[in-house]
Order: C-alpha cells, then sequence, then structure tokens
C-alpha cells in the first residue's frame, strides 16, 4: 500500500497545510493590471484547489511523482527519511516556481529560456527546518503529472529537460497560469517561498515588492481551521500584548507558532517562554483528521501555587490538569515536569521539550490562562 510511506502521510499533511481562502481579502492594484477583481478570485479559486488535489494526490500515489519511498514502519519520526519525505512533497511547486520566476509572459505563454533556467541560482531558503529552492531532482516525474492538471509542456523530450527552451501553457485558463506566474514573481521578490507552497492569499494583497503581513497574530491565524480558533488568536495575542509581552515566531517541523517572553532581553538570552499558541500538534499523522487542531501552551512550574485558584475554575480549566501525560516516559524523574494531586489521583505532567500544559484552548478561558501563569510560572 503506497499510504505506508512517510511521504504519504506528509502529503496529506501538506494539503491540510494548504491556506483557507477568506471569503473577502484584500488584493492590490498591481494584480488587476490584466483582469479585473471578480477574474483574480476565481483564478486564485482555481489554484487554490489545484494545490489541494495535488498533495492529495502524490498521497495516493507518491511513486508517480517520484517521491522517496520510506515506509513508516522502517523509519522513525524525526529521522533524516522522515524529514527528507516531508521536503520532497513540496516539489511539484518548487519545480514551478523555479519555471516560472526564470520565464516570461508572452501571448498567454509562459516562455523560459532554458540557459536562464540551467543557470537559476537556488539559493537554500531555511523555513521551520526545511532547507527549500533547492533545484528538484527526477522533474521528469513532475513534468509528467502536472500534465493530468491542465498544464502543457513544450521544449521536452519523455518529461525531460533538453537544449530546448520550455514553454508553459494552460488552455483552460490563460488568466489562471498568468496569476500564477505573477504569484511566482511576488514570492521571488519578497523572499517569501514558503507562501507560494501554502497557497497563501497574503501574497496578493500587497504591491509587488513589499509585504506587510506574517509578523504577528494572522500568521497563526491564517493557518488555523476554524473561526473560533481564529477569534481566538487574535484575542490571546492581544491580551498578551497589551500586558507588555514581546513574541517572536516559533513553530517547528508540523506548525507555526507564536512564543511570547516578559522582555525582549528574554528572547536575546532564550529563556523560557511563559505563552506560546500553535496551529497544531505534533503527530502528523492524525492531526490532520482533527477538527480544531490549535494548541495553548502555558509554562506552570508548580501547581500547589495555583491550588487554591484551580478550584474556583471551570470544569473546562479544570480539565487542562486532569488529563495523563506520558511525555518523555521519565514521569517522576524529568527535571521539568510537574507531579501533583486533584481528589486523590495523582497526575504527572511533562516538561522537557513544550511547557508543562498543552491544551485545546478556549476563549473564554483566556483570563484563566493567565492567571495561572502568573501563579504558577515559578517553582
Amino acid at each position: 500500500m503506497e499510504n505506508n510511506y512517510w511521504a504519504s502521510v506528509w502529503a496529506k499533511f501538506r494539503q491540510d497545510e494548504v491556506i483557507c481562502i477568506p471569503s473577502d481579502y484584500i488584493i492590490h492594484a498591481d494584480f488587476m493590471t490584466h483582469m479585473d477583481k471578480n477574474e483574480i478570485k476565481l483564478a486564485f479559486e482555481k489554484i487554490n484547489s489545484l494545490y489541494k488535489s495535488i498533495y492529495g494526490d502524490i498521497a495516493e500515489q507518491p511513486s508517480e511523482f517520484g517521491m522517496p519511498l520510506y515506509p513508516k514502519n522502517e523509519y522513525r519520526v524525526f529521522s533524516q527519511q522522515w524529514r527528507d519525505s516531508g521536503q520532497a512533497v513540496f516539489n511539484p511547486f518548487v519545480l514551478l516556481y523555479n519555471l516560472l520566476i526564470c520565464g516570461d509572459i508572452k501571448n498567454g505563454s509562459v516562455y523560459i529560456p532554458i540557459e536562464k533556467y540551467k543557470n537559476l541560482e537556488t539559493h537554500t531558503k531555511y523555513h521551520a527546518g526545511w532547507a527549500l529552492g533547492k533545484k528538484v531532482k527526477n522533474s521528469h516525474f513532475l513534468f509528467k503529472k502536472l500534465t493530468d492538471y491542465g498544464f502543457v509542456f513544450e521544449g521536452l523530450k519523455n518529461y525531460k529537460e533538453i537544449n530546448q527552451d520550455i514553454i508553459i501553457n494552460y488552455p483552460d485558463s490563460i488568466l489562471l497560469l498568468h496569476l500564477w506566474k505573477m504569484l511566482a514573481d511576488k514570492t521571488h521578490n519578497v523572499n517569501r517561498l514558503p507562501d507560494f507552497l501554502y497557497c497563501h492569499f497574503r501574497l496578493l494583497q500587497n504591491d509587488m515588492n513589499n509585504v506587510d503581513y506574517g509578523f504577528g497574530a494572522d500568521d497563526v491565524a491564517d493557518r488555523v481551521h476554524t473561526e473560533a480558533e481564529k477569534e481566538f488568536t487574535y484575542e490571546m495575542d492581544k491580551t498578551l500584548m497589551s500586558m507588555g509581552m514581546f513574541r517572536k515566531p516559533s513553530g517547528g517541523f508540523e506548525c507555526h507558532g507564536l512564543a511570547y517572553y516578559r522582555t525582549q532581553k528574554d528572547i536575546d538570552t532564550k529563556k523560557p517562554y511563559p505563552f506560546r499558541m500553535v496551529t497544531r500538534n505534533t503527530d502528523i499523522e492524525n492531526n490532520v483528521n482533527e477538527s480544531h487542531k490549535m494548541i495553548m501552551m502555558l509554562r506552570v512550574r508548580n501547581f500547589e501555587k495555583c491550588r487554591k485558584y484551580f478550584d474556583s475554575c471551570p470544569d473546562s480549566v479544570k480539565s487542562i490538569f486532569t488529563t495523563r501525560d506520558k511525555g518523555c516516559g521519565a514521569a517522576g524523574r524529568c527535571g521539568n515536569g510537574i507531579s501533583y494531586e486533584i481528589d486523590g489521583v495523582s497526575y504527572w505532567k511533562c516538561g522537557c521539550c513544550f511547557p508543562t500544559l498543552r491544551f485545546k484552548p478556549n476563549i473564554k478561558d483566556i483570563p484563566h490562562y493567565i492567571k495561572l501563569v502568573e501563579l504558577g510560572e515559578k517553582k
């Protein structure tokens, strides 16, 4: 079964990461030189659906896309093979990006001088641990598969590059190809390759040479899957920033996130953060099936200092403390964890890799989250 490979798992995950298009979003005039706003929206919706279809089809048929076939039962999570599989799934869109930024639009087609493409300087861009932007190997698999989605390529032989210029056509929609080319150029101008790989609608909101997004709460809010999560993100961020806290991006291989610190010096000296929110947990195989994926983290080191306040909390907050945590497996011996009793039942929370309290948040409980950290952050 092809879905027993890590590439299939990652492809489903990438499909779930494609950014949802809101009902209303800004489109800058730079994108309206050849089409109006409605035409852009229709073309962008089609592009977004193609991202989801391609990632989804990789999940079902990874070998046809030339993906590395590393079985899940032979290679552990965080192994190099696991990482390589996660990176390879981006390849169809890295290939398109490299082609599009080398080409020019003429008469509804993209013409790519072969020498320019061959000599393309691909600077490795590191994003959340991923090395992006490298030339794609075994691209003939991808050229062939991309024809299934409406692309027509000229200048190839058996879907392989030869010493001829490459021409890209998209007969179903000239406007779609033109917009995709503009998105690639914008991405290149502002150095935002990850936004291209996730089909970010905000690439459209500024001119072709500038961006003003992705520096705050929107970087998390744009990537969650429900309105409740989006509302929580903005409200939690507003609350923490109004307290004078400092934030920095804090994602990883599997998520985007923000960490909040007491001072800028705490960030600079890499001290532990009291609060962090991320778009999802680290289980890439199963979190795609969850409707609410967002995780809030609170650094509580001493439950006893919180006990009196805990007794007055609603059940939605109490449940944070009454779920069990296997964590690192060193319960009672992990120096960063906490143990406590509630109603005669012992609980353990690991604190090795993340703060001790990790849970799916509720906007109504924000004041309780603040108070619990205030009381229990110090041992």
